[in-house]
């Protein structure tokens, strides 16, 4: 701030250090905002909005793969962005003529200065976020325009994210020389931004050979049927001895007498109760509920059922009916697994038919 305004106090700088940052994350949050509201316009469900170190990431159910709705969808954050810097450069404006005018006001320095550093943060903003590198907005622009010509989202995705990987050391290579040159801090800073592209562009192409190599593969498929569970009504100390010792498992399921889905009970839940107590208390006492889990019924795609996983932080998916009655496990090996063998299938293919 003291390179905005000149001539204030060390207050005077730390406050309007606090109002500018405050400004730029609410800034972000309508960067993110203008993509969740053209996402739900498409009938796309969006989760959450979480704000971090590198900016903000709006959690979006699907991925469009219509190339008009994901342009819209990408575009809108940059424009929200410059369309936010022209509010704060008019304020700017305002303020600035007033000053010249002989008409200041106590503080209207600092009103100048934080509205300055909000115009240029807000365009600096999206003028990055056009980048053409996953994860970026400028990354899945570049995949709408790819996929209009290529129509091929698959070939469309990988020119967009090798783009994106080259932009990577683009960023990291610049950073490296402006580090030599003496300027640590912002050597660094670009430095970090170039590994952030890099590990979210191999990152997204990662995840997105995984859901391709198994769009159509149903949860019924591959489920292992062979489940160990552990009736409700049993003590920790009785599951802990005749399932967890027998089958060295550290997740059971908890189901009743008609096979029904109740909970989860897992090993280190039951350790961690006193040993004496254990033989006083039931299953159903320390289990984790079904809302917890994650739970899918046969005819349901693999790909989901992977997002479940993530979006739930847990390893296992309980495949039952619509009734709750549990007819198998798949676990993210059993999935990572599929995934490879169907991965090696299809390059397979491809290199036959080139």
């Amino acid at each position: 701030m003291p390179d905005y305004i000149k001539g204030l106090t060390s207050v005077d700088y730390w406050f309007m250090g606090s109002v500018g940052t405050g400004l730029l994350f609410f800034s972000i949050l309508l960067h993110e905002l203008a993509h969740s509201m053209v996402a739900r316009r498409y009938d796309i469900p969006v989760k959450s909005i979480t704000l971090f170190i590198f900016g903000g990431v709006s959690d979006i159910a699907k991925e469009p793969t219509d190339f008009h709705q994901e342009f819209k969808m990408s575009i809108a954050g940059p424009l929200a962005s410059f369309g936010l810097g022209a509010i704060f450069t008019l304020f700017y404006w305002l303020v600035s003529n007033e000053m010249s005018s002989g008409n200041a006001i106590s503080h209207l320095g600092l009103i100048k200065g934080i509205l300055f550093y909000s115009a240029i943060a807000n365009v600096m903003l999206g003028a990055f976020n056009l980048v053409p590198a996953f994860p970026l907005d400028g990354g899945r622009v570049l995949r709408a325009g790819l996929v209009r010509w290529k129509k091929d989202y698959h070939d469309a995705t990988k020119i967009a994210t090798t783009i994106g990987v080259l932009i990577s050391y683009v960023f990291m290579g610049f950073g490296f020389m402006i580090l030599i040159r003496g300027d640590f801090v912002g050597g660094l800073w670009i430095v970090l931004i170039g590994w952030f592209l890099h590990n979210g562009a191999q990152s997204y192409m990662s995840q997105f050979e995984i859901t391709s190599a198994l769009r159509g593969v149903l949860v019924g498929n591959i489920m292992n049927t062979k489940i160990i569970s552990v009736n409700r009504d049993v003590s920790a100390d009785f599951a802990l001895k005749n399932f967890f010792m027998t089958s060295m498992k550290s997740e059971l399921p908890v189901t009743d007498e008609q096979d029904h889905l109740l909970g989860m009970i897992t090993l280190k839940d039951i350790l961690n109760i006193p040993e004496n107590k254990r033989e006083n208390i039931r299953v159903q006492d320390i289990m984790i509920q079904t809302g917890y889990l994650a739970i899918m019924q046969p005819d349901m795609e693999v790909e989901k059922a992977l997002i479940q996983m993530v979006q739930k932080r847990v390893g296992k998916i309980f495949v039952c009916d619509k009734d709750g009655k549990l007819f198998g496990v798949i676990s993210k090996t059993d999935i990572m697994n599929i995934a490879s063998e169907r991965q090696k299938y299809l390059h397979a293919i491809k290199r036959t038919s080139l």
